[in-house]
Formats: structure tokens, C-alpha cells, sequence
């Protein structure tokens, strides 16, 4: 066996290794020329055992190709005439000599004359035609040059002539002898217009006297995984050739092997009928995304969308395989972005007794292309159907005339298909038509450019048939024979019996034109059985009306494994609340307030009211808040959430940032007044930023003041008065002069009507004009925010929103804090000359649970001026303003006692660790749970799966959480042995997000536990 290599250059060629051969008596080692399976002049290197020239002209004469001279030689240094190569030629090509025949007129040349059989036979083959064509002159006892040799083979092989040549044969030659060099049959160092040798000859009618004697390849086989190729030749001999590279499955491949001195190049093709993996993603169009396989995949799992992952927001509606069943189309729920990366993971698609698996293949849409129109075809005589090259948006009227006027009717659109169904029932009458399509625009935004396309009009009277139908237990899909018209088809009349019950679907979604997914609901007496049953749909029509009257077939349902995932999210008009949309029915027996989480831009939990499936789209969620969502990016954060199957999937994880443009009016938030002779100063304080133009304007601001008779009277700010936006003009800060139209100002002045101002958004406030009154705040007063009181901000601090600024000291013995466990001691209270009162705790608090905070006369000076006060009541001090509903803002915590070890129990295989927490936890799923937690067995340092995917006889683990501050975690391992001596550790991951308290903090990395 040789161990020579030998490199191919060809793009789709594989770089090989020589196969097996026998040996022969004499071993040859000739490279020769593939292209040729000779080489006439090029410089070829022989072995020691390789034939010399004289050998080989004495296996030539022995075929009788060769005679040589009367004296028994060979002649090899002579030149050689036009006549001698003339029947070599007739030897190696195996042509016939011509006998009786003299078509040349040169002097001595006669039929019976020994050249002229040879003469005339390549002259008949086209092969040599002569010096003088004119006279008939062949110049048989000439001698033949390089050059003209060199016509003669490329006219034989009818290789290509080249029209740039670098060598320096006669004008007429040039092309031919770059066609010789180029085929490796000429050496470029060669002289072409120097004669010819017989020792040149030889070695060319040896090469080509091989070449006549290899056996052809009769078959082949593709073994050990592409690896291996084992040809069979036509004399039965096999070759085994091993590559370096495997074979590409199912595509043509040239493979070159050595064999017996004989050079092959053979196409071969490693047909592969199953799968191993996916061999590329690609996509031509924003909505379309094709993932091809190497072989075929299972019909099944191939069109399970669930299967397949996208990154970004990019969801798969629909999962559809080729009939070569190598390829699936995804369709997208929602475009992608032209020539951005994106990346695809599948999983669970089965090929024979594999699965195959792929993640994070990178792939980028690139859409370059305008929407074409591929067919049109009637669907009977009421609609007519065009197929675009591409999936398009929702097509208009305007962009069809039919027979050229202008069409009327309402186009449906779905995915690559348009139906057009023409208001005019006798608008398609039989015969030929032509349709004019433009404008029709795709994802890219590409408008499709003017076509016409005719069609043929033709009687359809043949009702739609039900050619598949596959099913799980909760939903059904079917296949019919032809487009069916989608307002026949009604959920009333689609249907399976249990007993002599009709379960009716609860919803219909259409594939495509043919194809339908009937859904019902996941209770257990509405779901099909697991057994084979009867569906029936009925009263179901095409386009022509032809009513279906095969109306049922049986089928088995399989399990449904898909998760759901969120398809829209959409904001309600008013603001305070927005709509799920999954991609399947969700369950409603859920604790759906668990699964929402919402922030606002500066990361604060915007509470959920409620949340709720719709009672009449299932496939729905409802959330709603206490009042309107915060204007701004709002990030939407969904878990949790399982469809309304036997199983319960869970939803795959959905965030998505929303943003809620400002339209809500702003509110005057806080005031307060200094009335005094040597100061006269309103600060007026909105819940929002202001424009700083309207805040500085005079006119906005209208003072009222005491009219003596127990009303008040309007007096314009005057020019004297200074107004200031502060505070990032969320207020404004208006200086007043002692008088205004000779009345005392500090004496006199009630407040002040703001009216005309307006937010950064353009939003003025709700009632245009509002009255601030300075008797409103001689106190202060806590106002809520985000419906609380106020919030646990830290651990050791508690803050309050005041009704207005104030600053100076405060005595923390007129405030008391207590919680659940009692009295809470008060470090310090401060202003820091906001509207925010800071309460500094000595004790660390976790929760807010039973947290009250009491003032009693707590006593500030305003920032306007004077002195106002908190919790006002009588001189005895009793207990005055008391505050218990608080936002908690603190992340729970592992409980400092679990530094050393948690308990632990250990019962048989079942091991039970709980670890107490600072706080109550969210009962959240356990695999969200789990997703925070680590688990290692310290034995063997193995890092423990979660119960849904451990495998079988592997130890696993799972998560819950109880009402006394603790996280379960139960481990089933059999090394456990009923033992709980140093078995595990367990570490909450950098990153979590599930375990969290009931106000969505969430636990801080922890450093792993370890059990005893």
C-alpha cells in the first residue's frame, strides 16, 4: 500500500491517500497526467524500477504499435517522420488503416505503398491533414516538429485553446502548444519548432498504451462515516481510498486516488438517508428562517417550533420540513432586523434513533432582493391566490387591477400567500384572465415592481378532502386537499366526542391556506384521549363553495411538549394595564401576579393590581396596575407561566422593555409659603419636570389675596417678583415684594392660582388652573408614593414623602418605629432640605411585615420659611399621624445562622435541607428556583441536575419555599444512605433572578452552605 499523499486544489475535491494495489511483475511508478492519462513532452519523474525508454518501445513493438528498422533497432535518437508518427497514431488510437487509397499527391506516396493506410486512416479521423491542403501535399517522409505534434493531440483529446499564450511556437501553433503545456503535455522549456524524436514518441505511445489499459471504476461504496470510500473496478479489483476529510453527506465530491500507475478522478456521493446535524442556517428574507439538516429529520420534531430557539425577540410562529425532508422553514412571528447577527439553537428533533442538537449557530438575515410574484392560479371561480418569492406585509386593494381595471375586494395575506376574493361574485368567469400586481411590499420594505400574469379560470366542483391530520391532547392540526376558504371554518363545527358529548375547538389558527391548528381547552374532559379517536370538521368550504363531505378521520393524540412563549405584549389606551399574547393557551388556574414583574427607568417595582387569563381569548393574559404605568422605558419581566396542557410547560423566559409615552397631566405635588416683612417666598413643587419657560413665565402665576370680606380677589405677579425654576424644575421658587397694588403681601396673601404651565412633554396640568392655598400647608403631611406610605429603603433606613420641602433638625424622640417583633430603636431623623424625611434604624430590617412609623408634633422649618409640623395634635402629645402601608426595598438575605450549617434531615435516598432566609420568599416554580442554586455532592464534587432534566438513576434535586423564611431544598440521591454527614453544598448563583421576596427583590449572590 503506498503512503504517498497527494494534495487536490479543486475547491470540492478531499485530499486523499493511495489505495491498495497488487504488484505486478515489473513495478511501475509513472506519475501521469489526470487530466490526459499521458504526458507526451513534460518532464516526468520515474522511479528506480520504472521502465527506460528502450523497455518500454520493447513492450510497444510486442503490442505492435512499434516494428522499428530492419536492423532490429530502435532508433530512438533518429527524428521522426510525418509518416512514422502517422502509424504510431493508428497504433495507439485504434484506428483502422485504410487500404487501397492514395488521396495525396506527394511523389512516391502510393495505396500500395507501406505509409499510405496509416496516411489515409488520420486523415479520414481529421487528425493530420497535410502540409499543402491546396495541392494535396501530406509530406509523409518529412519530419514532424513539436509543435505539430502538439495540434494533432489537442485535436485528438479536443482540449480547449487558450487565447493567451506565453510561448514561442509559429503564429498558427501558439494556441495549441498552451493547450499541450497546459494539459501537461508539452514541456514549457521546450523548442516547438524543433523537430521530433522517436524517444518523444515512445513515451507518448507508451503513456497512452496505459492508459488504454486501466480498468474503469464500476462502483463505489461510502463507509465509516463519510471516511472511506471503496471503489470496485471494472476487473473486480477493490480499492480502498481513506480521506483526510470527510465526505460532505448527500452532495457530489471528486475524489482522486492512484492505482496500478493509473491516475482516477471518480464523482462520488455519500448518500445519507438520516441525519446527524444541522448542516447550515440561513435566511434570504426578514420572516423566513431555514435550518438544513444533513439527511432527514422526523417529520414530528422537525416541525415542533419549540424546538427551535432565537436570540433577540425573534419567536418562531410556524416550523414547516420540505418533502426531501432535509431542510425546515420557520416562520417568524415578528420581522427581524435586515444584516443583523442573530443565533439559533435546535434541540429535540429526532433522526432515526438520534437527536440532534445544535446551539448558538450565528446566522444574519440579508434581504437584498424585491418581492417577485411566483404564480397565480384560481381557486375556483371567487378568489384567486399569488404566491410572492417571499413572505409580504399585509397587501392593499391599489396594488391589484384584474383584466385591468382596478380590483375590488379584501385581500388576505398570509406569509408568501395573498387571496384575493373580489367583492363581485362574477368577476372571475371562466376562461383566461390576467392580473397586474405592484407596490406589494415585503419586511425590507422592497415594493414589488409591475408584472402581469395570466391565469386560467377554471369550474372547480371537487370538495376539499382531509389529507393529515396530527394531534397532541390539546390540539389538532389539519392538512386539506386544497385552499380552504377561512370563513367556513368555524370552532362550532370542528370537533371530538367524548360519550355522545360533542368537545367542541376552542379556537382556530390557520398555517397556511390548506392547513389549520384547532385548539381545546387543557381541561381533562375537554382534551382528546390518549387512545385513537374520531375527529370530525364540518360544513368546511373551499373558494368555489364546495362543501367538505368526508367530515372525519381517526387519529391518536400524542403529548404536547412545546412551552409557550409571548408573542405580543400590548399597552392599554388608558395607560394602566397591558395584554399578554401567548403563542398557545395559557392554564387559568395560575397565580399569574407571581409570574409579572414591572420597573420602571430608575429600577422601581411598579405594583401589579391584578392579572388574569381573558375569558374569551385563552391564549391571553391581563395585567393591571393601580394607576398608569410610569412614562418612560417600563421593563416587563414574565416567568412562570405554563400553557393549558396535560403537563403544564413552563413559558420560555420573556423581558422586554416597553416604553409608555407621557400623557398623563403633571399635579401640583407639595407648596410651602415664608410670609414674613423681611421675606415673602412660595415654593411650589410638581410631581414631574417642568418646562422651565412656563415656570419662569409671570402670567402662569396669579396671586390671591385676602379681598376683607372672607373671600380673596386675583392680583397679577408683578414685575418686581423674581421666579426661579429649581430643583431640575420640578418647582419654582417665586419672591415677592412687600406690596402688590399697595396691599400687604405677608399680611394679605392666601395663595397663588397656577395656571398654563406644562410639562417637558407638552402635558398641562389636568385642570388647567390650580389654586395653592398657604393654610394648606401650615403642617406637614406624608403623601403617597407608588400607592405607599412609604418604603423600607435599606436595611437601617425608612424613608417618607412630605406634602412639601423643609430642612433643619428633627428630634427623633417624637418619632417611634415598630414591626412585627416590637419597637424598632431609632438612630437619627433628617430632611436634607427635600421633600423626603430619612428615619436611620440601629437594627437591620428585612421586611416590612407589621412595620408602623408614629409621629408625634414632629416639628421642621419649611424651606420657604417658618415652622411647620408633622402629626399635630393637642399639647398632651399623644399619639398624632400614623403610617403603616411601606414599599419594601430590601433584597432578602441566607440568615446569618446559616454561615455554619443548615438543617438537614436524611430519610433513605431523600435528603432535606432548609435554609432559613431574612425574610418570607416568593413560591415561585421550583425550576425557576432551581435556576438560582447550585449543588454540588462534596463526595465526588457532582454538580446535581434539577429533577425535570436530570437523567435517569442521577441523582436530582428541587425547590420550594415555605412561610417560615425558608428555601427547601431536597435532594433524591442514593449515596445520601440515610446519612447527613458533610454530603453537600449549596451556592446561590451571581446573577439570580427567582429567589426573591414578595415585593421582587431579589437574593444576592451567597457563597455555597454546606450540609451536615
Amino acid at each position: 500500500m503506498s503512503d504517498k499523499s497527494y494534495q487536490i486544489k479543486e475547491n470540492n475535491q478531499v485530499m486523499i491517500q493511495g489505495g491498495e494495489k497488487k504488484v505486478m511483475k515489473k513495478i511501475l511508478s509513472v506519475a501521469l497526467s489526470t487530466a490526459m492519462a499521458f504526458s507526451m513532452f513534460a518532464s516526468v519523474a520515474f522511479g528506480d524500477d520504472a521502465l527506460n525508454t528502450q523497455q518500454k518501445f520493447d513492450v510497444l513493438k510486442e503490442k505492435g504499435i512499434f516494428t522499428g528498422y530492419p536492423d532490429g533497432t530502435a532508433g530512438l535518437d533518429k527524428e521522426m517522420t510525418r509518416a512514422e508518427f502517422a502509424k504510431v497514431l493508428v497504433g495507439i488510437m485504434g484506428l483502422e488503416p485504410i487500404e487501397g487509397k492514395a488521396s495525396f499527391k506527394d511523389k512516391n506516396y502510393k495505396a500500395d505503398k507501406w505509409p499510405a493506410p496509416y496516411v489515409e486512416a488520420v486523415y479520414a479521423a481529421g487528425l493530420m491533414e497535410g502540409k499543402n491542403t491546396t495541392k494535396m501535399i501530406f509530406d509523409f517522409n518529412g519530419k514532424i516538429t513539436v509543435q505539430e505534434m502538439a495540434k494533432v493531440l489537442v485535436t485528438a483529446q479536443k482540449l480547449e485553446i487558450p487565447t493567451e499564450t506565453n510561448n514561442n511556437a509559429s503564429d498558427w501553433a501558439k494556441g495549441y502548444v498552451q493547450a499541450a503545456i497546459n494539459a501537461g503535455l508539452v514541456d514549457a522549456k521546450a523548442n516547438p519548432k524543433a523537430n521530433a524524436s522517436r524517444s518523444q514518441l515512445v513515451e507518448v505511445a507508451y503513456s497512452i498504451y496505459l492508459a488504454q489499459q486501466k480498468p474503469a471504476v464500476a462502483s463505489y461504496k461510502v463507509s465509516e462515516n463519510g471516511k472511506v470510500v471503496e471503489f470496485t473496478l471494472a476487473n473486480n479489483e477493490v480499492v480502498k481510498v481513506t480521506l483526510e476529510t470527510a465526505l460532505v453527506p448527500n452532495k457530489d465530491t471528486e475524489v482522486k486516488f492512484t492505482h496500478n500507475n493509473y491516475d482516477y478522478t471518480e464523482t462520488v456521493k455519500w448518500v445519507v438517508t438520516e441525519a446527524s446535524k444541522v448542516q447550515g442556517v440561513a435566511a434570504d428574507n426578514l420572516k423566513e428562517v431555514v435550518v438544513t439538516f444533513d439527511g432527514e429529520v422526523d417529520k414530528a420534531t422537525a416541525e415542533l417550533k419549540d424546538n427551535y430557539t432565537l436570540s433577540g425577540s425573534l419567536k418562531v410562529k410556524t416550523a414547516s420540513l420540505n418533502d426531501a425532508k432535509n431542510a425546515v422553514v420557520l416562520t417568524l412571528e415578528n420581522a427581524a432586523v435586515n444584516q443583523q447577527k442573530y443565533t439559533i439553537s435546535v434541540n429535540g428533533v429526532k433522526a432515526g434513533t438520534k437527536t440532534i442538537e445544535a446551539k448558538d449557530i450565528e446566522f444574519a438575515p440579508v434581504d437584498v432582493k424585491l418581492p417577485e410574484v411566483t404564480s397565480v392560479a384560481s381557486l375556483g371561480t371567487k378568489a384567486v391566490k399569488i404566491v410572492f418569492s417571499e413572505p409580504v406585509a399585509n397587501a392593499q386593494t391599489g396594488s391589484f387591477l384584474l383584466d385591468g381595471k382596478a380590483f375590488y375586494g379584501n385581500p388576505s395575506t398570509n406569509g408568501r400567500e395573498v387571496v384575493l376574493k373580489p367583492y363581485d361574485s362574477s368577476a372571475l368567469t371562466v376562461g383566461e384572465h390576467t392580473l397586474t400586481v405592484s407596490g406589494v411590499e415585503d419586511f425590507a420594505k422592497f415594493k414589488s415592481l409591475k408584472s402581469e400574469h395570466k391565469f386560467t379560470v377554471v369550474e372547480d366542483t371537487v370538495a376539499p378532502t382531509m389529507t393529515d391530520i396530527t394531534a397532541t391532547l390539546e390540539k389538532v392540526t389539519v392538512t386539506f386537499s386544497e385552499d380552504v376558504d377561512p370563513d367556513t371554518v368555524e370552532t362550532a363545527n370542528v370537533y371530538h366526542k367524548r360519550g355522545s358529548s360533542n368537545i367542541t375547538a376552542d379556537r382556530a389558527v390557520q398555517v397556511s391556506g390548506n392547513k389549520y391548528d384547532f385548539y381545546f381547552p387543557g381541561d381533562k374532559d375537554k382534551q382528546l384521549p390518549s387512545y385513537e379517536t374520531t375527529f370530525y370538521v364540518e360544513k368546511v368550504k373551499d373558494y368555489s363553495g364546495n362543501q367538505i363531505t368526508e367530515t372525519s378521520k381517526t387519529v391518536r393524540a400524542g403529548i404536547d411538549y412545546e412551552r409557550p412563549y409571548v408573542v405580543d405584549l400590548k399597552i392599554a389606551e388608558t395607560k394602566d394595564a397591558f395584554t399578554v399574547t401567548f403563542s398557545k393557551d395559557i392554564a387559568s388556574n395560575q397565580e399569574f401576579t407571581k409570574f409579572v414583574k414591572v420597573t420602571d427607568k430608575d429600577g422601581k417595582t411598579v405594583q401589579v393590581k391584578s392579572a388574569y387569563r381573558s375569558s374569551s381569548d385563552h391564549n391571553k393574559l391581563v395585567v393591571e396596575f393601580y394607576g398608569v404605568l410610569p412614562k418612560g422605558d417600563n421593563k416587563v419581566e414574565i416567568l412562570g407561566v405554563k400553557d393549558n396542557t396535560l403537563l403544564g410547560n413552563v413559558m420560555t423566559e420573556y423581558s422586554k422593555t416597553v416604553n409608555v409615552a407621557d400623557v398623563s397631566s403633571p399635579s401640583v405635588e407639595s407648596a410651602s409659603f415664608n410670609l414674613s416683612d423681611s421675606l415673602r417666598r412660595a415654593v411650589i413643587v410638581f410631581d414631574k419636570k417642568m418646562d422651565p419657560a412656563t415656570l419662569s413665565n409671570k402670567a402662569n402665576f396669579v396671586l390671591l389675596v385676602d379681598n376683607g370680606n372672607g373671600g380673596v380677589r386675583q392680583l397679577s405677579t408683578p414685575d418686581s417678583a423674581t421666579l426661579t425654576p429649581i430643583q431640575d424644575s420640578k418647582a419654582v421658587m417665586i419672591d415677592l415684594p412687600e406690596t402688590v397694588s399697595g396691599i400687604n403681601i405677608a399680611q394679605k396673601l392666601k395663595g397663588i392660582m397656577v395656571l398654563g404651565v406644562k410639562d417637558t412633554s407638552g402635558n398641562y396640568l389636568s385642570d388647567y388652573s390650580v389654586p395653592v392655598y398657604v393654610d394648606q400647608y401650615t403642617n406637614v403631611s406624608v403623601v403617597k408614593e407608588d400607592n405607599y406610605d412609604g418604603k423600607l429603603a435599606a436595611k437601617k433606613q425608612i424613608t417618607l414623602k412630605l406634602n412639601q420641602a423643609v430642612s433643619g433638625s428633627v428630634n427623633k424622640d417624637t418619632v417611634t418605629v415598630t414591626n412585627a417583633n416590637g419597637a424598632v430603636v431609632i438612630n437619627s431623623v433628617t430632611t436634607n432640605n427635600s421633600n423626603t424625611i430619612t428615619i436611620n434604624l440601629a437594627d437591620e430590617l428585612y421586611d416590612v411585615n407589621g412595620l408602623s412609623v408614629n409621629f408625634k408634633n414632629t416639628t421642621f422649618n419649611g424651606v420657604a420659611g417658618g415652622t411647620v409640623t408633622l402629626g399635630a395634635t393637642d399639647t398632651t402629645n399623644v399619639t398624632g399621624a400614623t403610617y403603616t402601608d411601606f414599599n419594601d426595598k430590601v433584597a432578602p438575605e441566607v440568615a446569618p445562622n446559616q454561615n455554619t450549617y443548615p438543617s438537614a434531615t436524611a430519610t433513605g435516598s431523600t435528603y432535606t435541607v432548609t435554609i432559613d432566609f431574612t425574610e418570607n420568599l416568593k413560591a415561585l416554580d421550583s425550576n425557576l428556583l432551581a435556576q438560582d442554586l447550585v449543588v454540588t455532592r462534596l463526595s465526588d464534587n457532582k454538580v446535581l441536575k434539577v429533577q425535570s432534566s436530570a437523567a435517569a438513576g442521577d441523582p436530582f434535586y428541587s425547590v420550594a419555599v415555605n412561610a417560615n423564611k425558608q428555601l427547601i431544598v431536597t435532594i433524591n440521591d442514593a449515596a445520601a444512605a440515610g446519612t447527613i454527614s458533610n454530603k453537600y453544598s449549596i451556592a446561590i448563583v451571581s446573577g439570580a433572578k427567582y429567589i426573591q421576596d414578595n415585593f421582587n427583590n431579589v437574593v444576592a449572590a451567597k457563597d455555597a452552605v454546606r450540609t451536615r
